[in-house]
């Protein structure tokens, strides 16, 4: 029987979590109220916890829960940010390599998708500023920290740079953030471009990288009120709120320190992933936290179609590529594989696939 492994799906670590989320639903109480249809922006008390994580973790230092909707994951946040700022035929501009979801999710809305140049610190002030200019587009979405998929988080002076031309350009910024809480490791976070310019930004962020997906639970900072009734609006349209069950457990565990706790080890986890990584693959592999490593290479597409040979699933290059731009390197998920004995394995593929480029 063949073997496979998965480098692909961008999973934390989950059998840690699923312990504690056993043991937490064992002493639930239910009563009537959360078997009612939900707020449309979900529970205040929710909200505030969640606005506590973002300071504690996330670069705020100010959160007005007010301006918080509950969402079914990052996803459903960036989707209803989309809906917030782009209409069908208007353009959106991108970082050169990007999340291929939302590009998924901007394309399905009729949105055009442009890319912008980026460097090792993130996308390109002067590039944004000459494609705004040529292209017409009203927003950009930037992912700061951690960026999906080149691990690239930009120094302060960067994002400051990229909000002056926003400034100029009238530039609305839908930020995508899932990745911070795991950047910092008890430092100090930079700030957020939520954080540095909060009347020009709707920030995306959400639990599922951190505790897991199968959550559901994500959130979107709004800039105002019109903006937030707009978004609650559109989670009522769709699903009649968010079911508030899962997201009460976790709102309690933000609140309590048991999130806090996850993280921390996650954080250190996942430290130990990437030093094995580089150990395997060399000190030119970028990340060093996150739950993803980059692997800088003109080889994608080859690199991935030998690893798969052997059974090994990596990020297909091409969707994270805007415009049809050439793919700059492969994405490698860390956490997906529990077992670091599997990881390992899967690892020293990818490298035996890098070395054996055929000349």
């Amino acid at each position: 029987m063949n073997v496979s492994y998965d480098l692909a799906v961008n999973l934390p670590l989950r059998s840690r979590v699923a312990e504690r989320l056993t043991r937490a639903l064992r002493g639930i109480t239910v009563g009537n109220d959360m078997l009612a249809y939900p707020p449309m922006e979900g529970g205040l008390a929710i909200r505030e916890a969640v606005a506590g994580w973002m300071r504690r973790h996330a670069g705020h230092s100010v959160v007005d829960p007010r301006r918080l909707v509950l969402t079914l994951g990052a996803r459903h946040a960036l989707s209803l940010a989309l809906d917030e700022t782009c209409a069908a035929g208007e353009t959106l501009l991108v970082e050169a390599m990007t999340y291929h979801g939302f590009r998924s999710s901007a394309g399905a809305r009729g949105v055009r998708v442009r890319g912008v140049a980026m460097d090792a610190h993130g996308m390109l002030p002067g590039a944004l500023d000459d494609m705004a200019a040529a292209s017409g587009a009203r927003t950009v979405y930037l992912q700061p920290t951690l960026q999906n998929p080149t691990t690239a988080t930009m120094p302060l002076a960067r994002r400051r740079e990229l909000l002056a031309v926003a400034e100029t350009r009238d530039l609305t910024i839908i930020e995508g953030d899932v990745y911070s809480p795991l950047a910092w490791n008890g430092s100090e976070p930079l700030p957020a471009l939520a954080d540095l310019a909060p009347g020009r930004c709707l920030h995306a962020g959400g639990i599922g990288k951190i505790l897991g997906p199968g959550l559901r639970m994500g959130w979107l900072l709004l800039p105002d009120g019109h903006s937030h009734h707009r978004a609650s609006e559109g989670v009522r349209l769709a699903t009649d709120g968010v079911p508030m069950l899962i997201p009460s457990v976790i709102g309690a565990w933000m609140a309590d320190g048991t999130a806090d706790e996850l993280l921390g080890a996650l954080n250190e986890d996942m430290r130990r992933r990437h030093a094995l990584a580089r150990d395997i693959l060399g000190a030119g592999l970028m990340g060093g936290a996150g739950l993803h490593a980059w692997l800088p290479t003109d080889d994608a597409v080859g690199i991935e179609t030998r690893a798969l040979t052997h059974g090994v699933h990596v990020t297909p290059s091409r969707p994270l590529a805007a415009d049809g731009i050439h793919a700059t390197g492969v994405r490698l998920a860390l956490g997906a594989e529990e077992d670091p004995a599997r990881l390992e394995a899967a690892l020293r593929i990818v490298a035996s696939s890098r070395l054996s480029r055929p000349s």
